[in-house]
């Protein structure tokens, strides 16, 4: 157990078997090595290739269309069974494409550890290989260093440590020895460091507690290798259709089987037409229109700044109902800025800017340089014309009190020509009770103290003395003239506030969940915009969500807008919350705390800047401009994507629910078999395949971002799709019958064949223009010329079938006039029609 927080440092040195000045000595270490192991973060297997290609095949209509190919085979139709099988193989392919790309197993906490560190081995401090590091290693740390491994605090002068990609916390946190009880959080754990954290002031030394797996960046390894990855609405709903599908086409194939069986019609006849029943109801095209129309959109994504890692997470935003966000980094820049400032006498603003810089550590050159806030508060000066560099070279640093935790001050005394000046800032009640003030000054002081918190930024005192002495701090920083206050915070990016009023007007959630302070996350959430009074406006901690159980917290997160001071088991925690409450959830970040829960989330969006490696490879999307707003073109490319799939399915059902009522129709008549399986695989791949693509292609349409337009997340068979669905397939049906019933009367089996057949390409090809939106007329629509590139070659096609003899040999049919092709074109064009008219009758 990782408890070195809360034990003594005499019962940690006990309990590791290690001396508090001299360290390890080698022995012990390689004994600890070999009961530890290495300082590394296990990995998962990858799912090997042929392996996922393998599992394509496990789909109930794969074993279908598999049986159909064998059943081809025995009866001597070769040619048949080739087709099917090919395009068995096709789909298959495809799937495991798709499947490779999206695969990327979280390998990336191996980049956090660093290639040495700094430890104390037999009194003498050695750089040795990170993943050699063992519990009880004296590690040694100063500013710029990062952590290989959870570790005590035995010593620690003026440290400070990032934590932003563990816990969040957007401020460098302060360090002690100090001893924290068992209950305290990571992000409040004063007297530890963090592997995968950084020192940035200070230095100091640890005694190692947990190494590798047992490390907190472990727990997370951990965690997001039991995380379970949920399907995303698309497949889900593709789902859906298959299963449909294939109940559908079980049941009719069951009742041609019975019908041709009664009518004592021979076995081969009898599973020939199963078979085409089979072909018929599956949309052997639909994969590869699926994975098209996921491409486009994710080509059109990377040039408007996301990379998406996983094709089916483009149309999972389209329904994402709860984007839940990290704040630092995401919604907020993760840089310290001076947000606000107050002085006390305006003619002295000058003095109050110039002691920002006199009293700081920081560093403006080569990018910048130190603690974040005294960097912060160093641009700020420069950027209201203080000459930093000519500032610094007048008046000289002759000595400095550090900061520390108990005064809460930091001093520097500087030479002003012949005398030195004091220049001291802190927190303010600390510097306000070293300050020589009037009652109205305080009073004044104090009010702005309560106004500058209100809104959750943090805030530093500056003060001066002329004749310093070089003497102890609490002997020199007395009688102080009070300058000022400065107010800093991390300030919200510049387009997030519109991208968040952008969704909710799409009629999505936007959460935060942060490592900060409730009071912080609070005033940044009412900044944003996140907070909704009366709807979305609840602040819930980290302890608070813990004492929780899953039926109370389930009612919570309907109300609540900030998670404040949560862990990383507890982001998951709420991400499953939501999801068991119905909620399709988007989850943003960029720190390792957030990738558990960036995998848990039917979406993970990192940041591609800013981000850690961990978090981008658990995420499926990757955002290169670290903007929050540009989750709302994603957003908008979804719902586009989901309405072009939704219509091609649509279009290629009618077609596949046509076929299996002409031939259960054709059974129930007493019909001989309309078709051949390769007339449907015609249909399927081709008549139908090629508009298919151009559909899923569609250009964007408007008003996307409408609450109203939000998909389903569950299915696409909403009332209006089945009832265009099937007016669709019966129209088709009855036209095909009746003009194939009527032609059997007077010519052979194959030119009545080849006029159901070509009727059907007609009405399918014709019937794709109304499928190119659902409210909307074709006329109303501009022209896409794909769209009727993709009509007419499959027309060119079908007259070539038709008129070269060694193709009408293969399908059995038999050559059209002219004459009759327009004729059975202007048949075709009759479902057409009356969808369009419906749509111009429901708009008057």
């Amino acid at each position: 157990m990782n408890s070195g927080w809360f034990d003594t440092e005499e019962d940690l040195s006990r309990n590791l078997g290690t001396n508090l000045r001299m360290g390890l000595t080698d022995a012990e270490a390689l004994l600890a090595h070999t009961r530890f192991g290495d300082n590394l973060i296990s990995q998962e297997k990858d799912v090997g290739p042929l392996t996922i290609l393998l599992r394509q095949f496990t789909e109930p209509m794969v074993y279908v269309l598999a049986a159909a190919t064998l059943t081809s085979f025995i009866l001597g139709h070769a040619l048949d069974a080739i087709v099917i099988l090919c395009i068995l193989l096709i789909n298959a392919s495809i799937g495991a494409f798709q499947e490779l790309k999206a695969q990327r197993s979280i390998h990336a906490l191996r980049t956090l550890s660093v290639p040495e560190a700094r430890v104390i081995r037999e009194g003498v401090v050695r750089r040795v290989s990170s993943s050699t590091v063992v519990p009880g290693d004296l590690l040694v740390v100063e500013a710029g260093d990062y952590i290989t491994a959870d570790a005590r605090l035995t010593e620690a002068f003026g440290l400070g440590a990032d934590e932003a990609p563990l816990t969040g916390e957007s401020l460098p946190v302060e360090k002690s020895r100090q001893r924290v009880p068992p209950e305290t959080p990571l992000a409040d754990r004063c007297n530890m460091l963090h592997a995968g954290t950084a020192v940035v002031t200070g230095s100091g030394r640890a005694i190692v507690t947990a190494t590798g797996m047992h490390s907190e960046i472990g727990q997370i390894a951990g965690l997001l290798n039991a995380t379970t990855v949920k399907p995303t609405p698309l497949q889900e709903r593709l789902a859906v259709v298959g299963q449909r599908l294939l109940y559908l086409g079980l049941m009719v194939i069951a009742i041609v089987i019975v019908l041709y069986y009664l009518r004592g019609e021979s076995w081969g006849v009898i599973l020939m037409s199963a078979i085409g029943l089979a072909v018929a109801a599956i949309p052997e095209g639909l994969p590869t229109v699926v994975t098209l129309a996921l491409t486009l959109a994710v080509r059109r994504l990377t040039l408007r700044n996301a990379i998406v890692r996983n094709l089916a997470s483009v149309e999972t935003l389209g329904a994402t109902d709860i984007i839940c966000s990290d704040k630092t980094g995401t919604l907020t820049t993760g840089v310290m800025q001076v947000r606000d400032s107050f002085v006390l006498n305006p003619d002295l603003r000058r003095e109050f800017l110039e002691a920002m810089v006199l009293c700081n550590n920081a560093s403006l050159e080569h990018g910048g340089a130190g603690d974040p806030t005294e960097r912060a508060l160093m641009e700020y000066a420069a950027g209201e014309g203080v000459v930093v560099s000519d500032l610094i070279s007048r008046c000289p640093r002759i000595h400095e009190w550090s900061f520390d935790s108990d005064r809460k001050r930091m001093s520097v005394a500087v030479r002003l020509g012949e005398e030195l000046m004091l220049v001291t800032k802190g927190a303010p009640e600390a510097m306000v009770e070293r300050c020589d003030l009037v009652p109205y000054e305080a009073e004044r002081i104090l009010a702005e103290v309560e106004r500058l918190s209100a809104s959750g930024k943090r805030l530093l005192a500056v003060g001066t003395r002329p004749g310093a002495i070089i003497a102890p701090a609490d002997e020199v920083e007395r009688g102080l003239h009070f300058l000022g206050l400065v107010a800093l915070a991390d300030p919200p990016k510049a387009d997030t506030v519109a991208a968040i009023q952008a969704c909710r007007s799409a009629g999505i959630k936007v959460v935060m969940i942060t490592g900060d302070h409730p009071v912080t996350a609070r005033a940044i959430a009412r900044e944003l915009g996140i907070i909704v009074p009366e709807l979305l406006d609840e602040v819930l901690t980290g302890p608070e969500l813990a004492a929780l159980s899953s039926e109370e917290l389930r009612q919570r997160v309907e109300r609540t807008a900030v998670y404040a001071r949560v862990a990383p088991a507890q982001k998951l925690r709420i991400v499953e919350a939501l999801q068991e409450s119905g909620h399709v959830v988007a989850m943003t970040g960029d720190g390792v705390n957030d990738a558990p829960a960036l995998k848990q989330a039917q979406i993970g969006v990192a940041m591609g800047k800013a981000g850690t490696e961990v978090a981008r490879q658990a995420a499926s999307m990757v955002l290169t401009d670290d903007n929050f707003s540009t989750i709302v073109s994603g957003v908008e490319e979804g719902r586009a994507i989901y309405g072009n799939i939704k219509r091609t399915i649509q279009y290629l059902l009618s077609t596949n629910l046509a076929e299996i009522l002409i031939v259960l129709g054709a059974s129930v008549l007493g019909l001989p078999i309309p078709f051949t399986p390769l007339n449907l695989l015609w249909i399927n791949l081709v008549t139908d395949g090629v508009p298919a693509l151009a559909l899923a292609a569609e250009p964007l349409d408007h008003g996307l971002l409408r609450e109203g337009q939000r998909p389903s997340p569950r299915s696409f068979f909403d009332r209006p799709f089945l009832w265009e669905l099937v007016l669709v397939a019966l129209l088709i049906m009855v036209l095909v019958l009746l003009t194939y019933n009527a032609v059997l009367g007077t010519r052979p089996v194959a030119v009545a064949r080849t006029f159901a057949f070509t009727l059907l390409v007609y009405a399918t090809l014709l019937r794709s223009f109304s499928c190119r939106s659902e409210m909307r007329s074709y006329f109303e629509l501009p022209l896409n010329f794909y769209h009727l590139g993709s009509v007419l070659v499959p027309i060119v096609l079908q007259l070539v079938l038709l008129e070269l003899v060694f193709f009408r040999g293969i399908f059995q049919l038999a050559p059209l006039t002219w004459h009759e092709h327009l004729f059975l074109a202007l048949i075709g064009a009759i479902p057409v029609t009356v969808v369009e008219l419906i749509k111009i009758w429901r708009r008057i």
